[in-house]
């Protein structure tokens, strides 16, 4: 019988230390310090950043979201608390000492979608932002709003953030980029049952392989435009 209890103490110590280094889902605080840390990146483009919360501004998506202001020219990214099935797993199995690192590259993703509004709504370089197969000559910004709109750019705009993640990743921390951006890719292949125009694992996966970084002389967001079209899947 005390061999017994012995061995139940000693599964549930296994259990907790399991568990204990497991990152837990991330906290306002955590989402936050993320987000502060792209300022200076973000400052390179010119833009500047405010971080909001997304329950208190009305904003359902999980995790993080964002959208630039055309009134300011901010960058507004908002944060989410709220746990969402499918990113409690994905958050469940990074190590909490990896969990800044994952959530600072998840924040470039949202910035991605800053900067790729502001060419689109600002600058007007529709040849840019939209896929090679969309016409771009004769663009309006209202012909541009509605194939937004419709849904037809989602994984396309996807793409462009995963990919920033990727690069920024290869910046941040070369020897374990891969590691890190083998779990986004993951993660987008997993959750396609959930969310299928943000399975970007098609772009992701071969940039991988190919070890490719920013480009020289070149910001990281550009390189993330070019790469986005350099391996565009069925090309």
């Amino acid at each position: 019988m005390k061999t017994a209890c012995r061995h139940s103490v000693a599964a549930l110590a296994l259990l907790w230390c399991a568990h204990a280094w497991a990152a837990p889902y991330p906290t306002e605080e955590q989402l936050r310090t993320a987000i502060g840390k792209i300022t200076g990146i973000l400052k390179s483009e010119g833009l500047e950043l405010e971080i909001l919360d997304a329950r208190k501004e009305g904003v359902t998506q999980p995790l993080m979201a964002a959208g630039l202001s055309l009134s300011s020219g901010v960058c507004l990214i908002f944060f989410n608390t709220e746990p969402e099935d499918g990113l409690i797993q994905f958050f469940d199995a990074i190590d909490q000492e990896d969990l800044p690192v994952m959530l600072n590259a998840l924040a470039v993703h949202e910035a991605s979608h800053c900067v790729e509004q502001r060419e689109a709504y600002v600058r007007k370089r529709f040849g840019k932002v939209l896929p090679p197969d969309f016409r771009s000559d004769n663009v309006t910004i209202q012909g541009y709003l509605s194939v937004v709109k419709s849904g037809a750019l989602v994984n396309w705009g996807e793409a462009l953030a995963d990919i920033a993640s990727v690069l920024y990743l290869k910046r941040a921390v070369p020897g374990r980029w891969a590691h890190f951006s083998n779990r986004i890719a993951a993660m987008r292949h997993d959750l396609a049952w959930k969310w299928p125009e943000h399975d970007t694992s098609a772009w992701l996966h071969p940039i991988i392989a190919a070890d490719i970084g920013e480009a020289a002389n070149q910001s990281l967001f550009e390189t993330a435009f070019q790469l986005r079209r350099r391996f565009r899947p069925g090309k």
